[in-house]
């Protein structure tokens, strides 16, 4: 029993300091980051927030399912701003649009889920609501992919590179089979 009681010890501790330097490499990545650009993650940040809320507010597996994808890919995105501040303009249509649109209407959501009585309106535009979110998933996954898309040209790019070389070399599959025939 002592012996699990100072693993368990340990592993706090462990998980204590983790948490300790994870929050040290946001505070330094918050300091390296031009105001403009924090300020974007910021708002972001408070979007994520009011949908994680309405996640947790609005009960049913499928809904939250959906909120729960778009929390993730959301994050992606914002992530991905952190680390390449040059695709912020890219965001302007997610951070003026589409994120407040879907906060609206996660709360709409939530407000007609909290009626006692679930007639026909309500139920109808719940389901236009479910189905909006997985639009909005969809969109937001291009957008994500989008915001991959220097990089998947830099891959792209070495990789011809890098074939090419390899058969002038001789180094390929290709050049081994030929050299086997002769």
């Amino acid at each position: 029993t002592y012996l699990q009681y100072t693993q368990t010890q340990k592993a706090l501790e462990q998980k204590k300091q983790e948490e300790e330097k994870h929050q040290a490499e946001q505070e330094r990545n918050r300091k390296n980051t031009p105001p403009e650009v924090q300020e974007v993650l910021n708002k972001g940040n408070e979007f994520l927030d009011k949908i994680h809320r309405s996640n947790d507010a609005i009960p049913g597996e499928e809904i939250s399912a959906k909120i729960s994808r778009m929390e993730l890919i959301v994050e992606k995105i914002f992530e991905r701003a952190q680390k390449h501040p040059e695709i912020i303009p890219d965001l302007k249509k997610l951070m003026n649009y589409y994120l407040p649109m879907t906060v609206k209407l996660l709360d709409a959501y939530e407000e007609m889920d909290q009626q006692p009585v679930q007639g026909e309106n309500i139920q109808a535009s719940k389901k236009e609501i479910e189905d909006t979110l997985d639009t909005l998933n969809q969109a937001f996954e291009k957008l994500l992919d989008s915001v991959f898309q220097d990089t998947a040209w830099d891959v792209s790019s070495d990789i011809s590179v890098l074939h090419t070389l390899l058969a002038q070399e001789g180094l390929t599959d290709d050049d081994f089979a030929k050299m086997k025939k002769n």
